[in-house]
């Protein structure tokens, strides 16, 4: 078999130049050297047995972070060219599919290295997903809500999921099979929100935003405690009042009295300085 000749130094050309008659013409060039020659990685992605077409293809460094991709053609085939030498790792996915286990490879000027992938059909990965925000209104101001409890009912009013918003106001429900589905929110010191619809066909993906609304009966601070003696007897029937301080000055806003265990309470708080006083008459 006749040897392979490979080049030395790069093609390099001259800029177009006219002769005229016995002109002389002094035409120079420089040829730089040729690059190492790079690897080439290729390869077929199937399910173990049926080529899967459209995949994706990618290569990572030896760091993990991702370095090159391509798609699989008609017949599952794929080719990944330019690759210098150096440690990679070759995966595969697509929709419906797991992603394929990575495949390490070491590569060195030249290379032409088949590795073939094979991708695992996950029929949950067919299923729809819900991924929503929940805010309120902070001085007029839309805020994420987090801690809010995010219930997921069917068609029949039957409870399949529930969830809780994360710091963003963030939620996500998944792995849903096709129908209809309802969304009701619910949070202490706010209204539970009206049933919000959603629809999951041929597994689709809904995104949706949900607002819930301060209910200022329960959206407040309670102030309770326990009025003893000097004696550490708690006091029944001893009046108790509270005083809202507003730029240095106490105002009396509510006043109650102590049940038979000396205990007090005052509902219904707003935000605010106060200041609890107590005294018992004859």
């Amino acid at each position: 078999m006749a040897d392979i000749t490979q080049d030395l130094l790069k093609l390099q050309y001259s800029q177009n130049f006219p002769i005229s008659g016995m002109q002389e013409a002094d035409i120079n060039l420089v040829l730089p050297p040729v690059p190492p020659a790079s690897a080439t990685v290729f390869g077929t992605v199937t399910d173990g047995t049926t080529p899967i077409a459209n995949a994706t293809v990618k290569l990572f460094d030896s760091q993990g972070v991702p370095y090159q991709h391509t798609i699989t053609d008609a017949t599952d085939a794929y080719t990944l060219t330019d690759i210098p030498s150096g440690t990679y790792t070759v995966a595969s996915a697509k929709d419906g599919y797991l992603l394929s286990a990575g495949t390490s490879v070491v590569l060195s000027s030249g290379d032409s290295t088949q590795i073939n992938l094979v991708c695992t059909p996950d029929p949950t990965l067919s299923l729809g997903a819900i991924a929503g925000t929940l805010q309120t209104l902070v001085d007029l101001v839309p805020t994420p809500l987090a801690g809010a409890k995010i219930t997921l009912l069917n068609g029949s009013g039957e409870v399949v999921a529930t969830t809780y918003s994360v710091e963003d106001g963030e939620f996500a429900f998944y792995d849903l099979a096709d129908g209809a589905y309802t969304m009701v929110a619910s949070a202490a010191g706010y209204f539970t929100t009206a049933p919000t619809a959603v629809t999951i066909l041929n597994g689709s993906i809904a995104n949706v935003s949900m607002s819930m609304q301060v209910d200022s009966r329960t959206y407040n601070g309670t102030v309770s405690g326990i009025i003893r003696d000097q004696s550490g007897n708690v006091v029944a029937g001893c009046f108790v009042g509270l005083f809202q301080i507003v730029d240095g000055r106490e105002t009396l806003i509510a006043t109650t009295k102590t049940n038979a265990e000396g205990k007090y309470l005052f509902g219904g708080v707003t935000g605010g300085q106060y200041v609890v006083k107590a005294k018992l008459n004859q």
